[in-house]
């Protein structure tokens, strides 16, 4: 009976600062999304701001991933495979995006038949 009692009570502090760690990246993040809605209404150069939002999301990004899908406690072929996935589905959608510019659609050849 003892044996249960204290394996229920056992020490729970690796616990706690993963909580503490999570808590702390949700606060930056809330941040940085305040910076990013900030900055977007800023006088300044709008190649500067899309260089700067694109790096923020891009960080945002990766910190959810490394954490919140807890990427950083996996193995490494894991996260291999979850961000091989992840290039090509993002090539999949450039390409999609190139394929359907209207730039490139002739629109002659469609309304010919």
């Amino acid at each position: 009976m003892s044996e249960t009692l204290s394996k229920s009570n056992a020490d729970h502090s690796g616990e706690e600062k993963k909580y503490h760690a999570f808590i702390n990246l949700a606060l930056v993040l809330a941040a940085i999304t305040g910076i990013e809605l900030v900055l977007v209404y800023l006088p300044i150069n709008s190649t500067f701001i899309f260089v700067t939002l694109v790096s923020l999301s891009l960080f945002k990004f990766l910190s959810v991933i490394a954490w919140f899908m807890h990427l950083l406690y996996d193995k490494l072929i894991l996260t291999l495979a979850f961000v091989t996935g992840l290039s090509i589905a993002s090539g999949t959608v450039v390409a999609l995006m190139f394929i359907m510019d209207t730039g490139f659609v002739d629109y002659e050849a469609i309304t010919a038949f």
